[in-house]
């Protein structure tokens, strides 16, 4: 067999196995959360000193950038061709920085990552982030659940200042992934809520000025 019969016969090979490469699995669609802006607050007269938010500890399951749901059977599963634009934690680590720079409660929020010793050290878990179909709505359309574990203590000598759970929930409009979206989004802008009354109610009886 000569060389150029050898080489057609190599392309032809490739061509006909081009199928086993090409996947006919639609590309994932990335998600983010985006909760609707604030009305516009008076800051506080005197902001209550600085906050690092942790980056939030996930449940089981949770640390991922798929969007999990629970289904009928209590099996715990994931949308398929849908992600979140960033591992759940790190959205909501966002999410929580944005609502409490927002409040006007503490001179600065910081995330993990900043160099700079905070008065106050806050640590969220991520409990429940997922869409539920076993809760019956009396439809198709999941509940959407948020539920994070919250502590917030002084940061110089590790006191305890709050423990606390900040909530949300939502029933979709309808079973579809972007509805379902808009259900998270309500959601956490309930848990944000009270997330922030919390810590502000935590932090309120301390007297030494902002730092």
């Amino acid at each position: 067999m000569n060389a150029r019969l050898m080489t057609l016969l190599g392309v032809l090979a490739l061509g006909g196995c081009g199928g086993v490469f090409e996947s006919e699995i639609p590309a994932a669609q990335a998600f983010v959360l985006r909760l609707a802006p604030r009305p516009a607050v008076a800051p506080a007269v005197t902001p209550h000193g600085s906050v690092l938010l942790q980056r939030p500890e996930a449940g089981p399951g949770l640390d991922s950038d798929r969007i999990a749901l629970l289904r009928s059977d209590n099996r715990f599963d994931f949308y398929a061709a849908s992600r979140w634009a960033a591992p759940a934690p790190d959205m909501v680590e966002s999410v929580i920085v944005d609502a409490l720079r927002s409040s006007g409660n503490f001179s600065a929020v910081f995330d993990d990552t900043s160099p700079y010793a905070p008065r106050y050290s806050l640590r969220v878990t991520l409990r429940r982030f997922e869409a539920d179909y076993s809760s019956g709505t009396g439809g198709r359309a999941p509940t959407v659940y948020v539920v994070l574990d919250c502590t917030l203590g002084r940061h110089r000598d590790r006191e305890l200042l709050s423990s606390f759970t900040a909530q949300g929930s939502a029933v979709a409009s309808e079973d579809r992934l972007t509805a379902v979206v808009a259900a998270f989004e309500t959601a956490t802008a309930t848990a944000m809520a009270q997330l922030e009354q919390a810590t502000a109610a935590a932090v309120a009886s301390e007297s030494v000025p902002g730092k």
